[in-house]
């Protein structure tokens, strides 16, 4: 059913392909989707526009954030190609248009159709490398939920999800050295051709005070499906390159009034 299994759940795999109910052929299960179900043609960029796509539902799916964060984060904030890539999304049947419900009729605020849902599903299985997992809906809820006033259920919160995510490729974590309260970011290269893969940090920012640094570091882990993406920013393009990108999307946030 839409939105219970992932989409081409129906596919059969045939001598190393993918066969459709219409008898038609596919290498991948994402080739069967985007030029089976969308009708595009088969290029060499094709990749980057399923990640483009797979990161915006994403972020439809995940935990309201304004537009103008999601702008700046995805888009460069060109806010004409973000509405368009929302306008195309409810073209194709990726959105919930409820006629209905005028709050959500609206591309521009609908939230993922069952059908999205199914093809979000698809797009992370099928990811290279592997969608890693996140943190449990419940912490997920506990770590929004818990603001910048409620300092014991925050640390609360913020220590469940620091026990939740494991050891990802990217990771963001508090750390504290000597007087300093730190937010750092760790890496691992991929395919470096080292024997011994090893982290290294390729961002930080030091903070004063603990409160200040949680604030930042609560701000994040609401947002850790962007997690990679901004890893490989500091880890290829330097950790300048990652402070200007965040401090962009914080400044957005703060006038949406979505910095939590």
């Amino acid at each position: 059913m839409p939105g219970e299994l992932p989409w081409g759940w129906w596919l059969r795999a045939r001598d190393g392909r993918f066969e459709d109910e219409d008898g038609r052929t596919w290498r991948t299960v994402r080739d069967a989707f985007w030029e089976g179900q969308l009708g595009f043609c088969a290029v060499h960029f094709a990749r980057e526009q399923h990640e483009l796509m797979l990161r915006v539902m994403s972020v439809i799916d995940g935990p309201r954030t304004g537009d103008g964060e999601s702008r700046h984060d995805l888009f460069a904030g060109d806010a004409m190609f973000w509405r368009f890539y929302r306008c195309w999304l409810a073209a194709i049947g990726m959105l919930d248009l409820q006629v209905k419900a005028p709050a959500t009729s609206n591309p521009l605020s609908a939230r993922l159709s069952p059908e999205g849902r199914s093809v979000l599903m698809m797009l992370r299985a099928t990811r290279d490398p592997a969608w890693e997992g996140l943190p449990m809906a419940a912490v997920m809820e506990a770590v929004t939920a818990a603001g910048p006033g409620s300092d014991a259920d925050r640390e609360n919160a913020l220590r469940s999800f620091e026990d939740g995510v494991g050891f990802r490729r990217h990771l963001f974590a508090r750390e504290r050295i000597g007087r300093a309260h730190l937010v750092t970011l760790t890496s691992m290269a991929k395919g470096s051709g080292a024997r011994m893969p090893t982290r290294r940090v390729a961002w930080s920012m030091s903070f004063n005070d603990a409160a200040d640094r949680d604030d930042l570091f609560a701000w994040l882990a609401c947002r850790i499906d962007r997690w990679d993406d901004w890893g490989e920013r500091a880890f290829y393009q330097g950790a300048d390159s990652l402070t200007r990108h965040l401090l962009g999307m914080i400044v957005v946030a703060q006038r949406e009034g979505t910095f939590q």
